[in-house]
């Protein structure tokens, strides 16, 4: 690391200064200051900028938490290939609060100080890549956020989980429209790795306290510059999965995050910030007013409908009964028909045969058969009237006619 051939010189505080070359002094101060961390380190601070060399060598700049005097201090963390492979894109966003573990590394030629880390995570949760991508399959796994219960018609109260402040004067400063819900807030971490944990006790609390159930919970953050690692949690996912298995709708608001945390594939409803939290929960009940409104309207016009197809029932029901009275009537005139018809057969039909069964002879001198329904008889014929075209009938025995058969 160093170009100088001459030998490091260390000076003896009790001589007379020796006069160093540069090279020779840089090494007295690498010396001394490997001596003084022989074991590794931690720095924390918040990302500055990051940059990836070829080969896969990353340079990730840290700066104060709370940056002091004029300029502010910079320092190189430096990571090879396989540990840069380990961070999360989110730990690398500007301005997120990291910590960084490794060795001092001195560069002599630079006169540079700068860590060589072998991790870099976000503060406040165990940001590993090997957490993270437990707590994605977790979510398959388990079938985290398969259960999503439906809203109510109207919120009428909420139970607010989020950092005081900001947070709620977001949410209410939108939330308007017709009647808003009553708000239960508790304080809640804007970044935790119990935030599950958190979560559980805020709404078990608000049941020891009378004030639950609640038609809605939100857990929210705002802020700009906070780490946003518990968002990512398992432990939250498994808590706002419990909550909507029992029945309670989530709605989440991470706000001002660069990448989208793992909580929101589980919540059933999400939004950006607490800001827009406020206007969708405004949205939702002036809907449900607007619907309850609209029903004033549609009532009568319904019920109008209702009674003009009353009176279309009756209608059909008035004209069916008289269709059948008429065909009942015809009925019972056509079997009164047919009665008389065999009455008449009864009484006056009769069957005309020869003696032998045969046609009958209808000549003069001619034996025939009468046959009626309740009687035989056997005539002589004397004459016979044949009818012919125009004939008005047998003659009038009456006025003297020529006979009868």
């Amino acid at each position: 690391m160093s170009g100088a051939d001459a030998a490091p010189v260390d000076a003896d505080a009790s001589a007379a200064p020796v006069a160093l070359s540069p090279t020779q002094l840089l090494e007295v101060v690498k010396g001394r200051l490997a001596a003084a961390f022989d074991g590794p380190v931690v720095v924390e601070g918040v990302v500055v900028e990051h940059r990836v060399a070829n080969g896969g060598f990353m340079t990730v700049t840290l700066g104060d938490v709370e940056p002091v005097g004029r300029f502010p201090t910079r320092l190189a963390i430096n990571m090879g290939p396989r540990e840069a492979r380990g961070v999360l894109p989110a730990a690398l966003e500007p301005q997120t609060r990291v910590q960084a573990e490794g060795s001092i590394d001195l560069w002599i030629n630079r006169a540079q100080v700068q860590v060589r880390a072998t991790s870099l995570v976000r503060v406040g949760a165990a940001t590993t890549r090997e957490a993270y991508e437990a707590a994605q399959r977790a979510i398959v796994e388990e079938r985290l956020g398969s259960v999503v219960p439906p809203l109510p018609l109207f919120l009428r109260r909420l139970l607010l989980l989020a950092p005081v402040g900001t947070t709620l004067g977001d949410l209410t400063r939108d939330l308007g429209g017709w009647q808003p819900p009553t708000i239960v807030h508790r304080s809640l971490p804007g970044d935790s790795p119990d935030l599950g944990a958190l979560v559980a006790r805020g709404v078990a609390a608000t049941h020891d306290d009378g004030e639950g159930p609640f038609d809605l919970v939100a857990v929210m953050r705002g802020g700009a510059i906070e780490p946003i690692s518990g968002w990512d949690d398992v432990g939250l996912l498994r808590a706002v999965d419990r909550l909507q298995r029992d029945g309670t709708p989530v709605l989440v608001a991470v706000g001002h995050a660069d990448h989208t945390p793992l909580v929101y594939r589980v919540a059933g409803y999400g939004v950006r910030h607490t800001a827009e939290a406020g206007r969708w929960l405004a949205d939702h009940n002036l809907r449900a007013a607007e619907r309850i409104r609209g029903l004033d309207v549609v009532g009568p016009v319904l019920a109008a409908r209702v009674a003009a197809e009353r009176d279309r029932v009756a209608r059909v029901r008035g004209a069916l009964g008289d269709a059948v009275a008429a065909r009942l009537a015809d009925l019972r005139r056509r079997v009164a028909t047919a009665a008389a018809t065999l009455a008449s057969f009864t009484r006056g039909m009769a069957l005309v045969t020869a003696p032998d069964g045969g046609p009958a002879v209808l000549a003069p001198g001619a034996t025939i058969v009468v046959e009626t329904a309740d009687a035989t008889v056997t005539a002589t014929i004397d004459t016979v009237h044949r009818h012919t075209a125009g004939d008005d009938g047998p003659p009038d025995r009456s006025a003297g006619g020529d006979g009868d058969g």
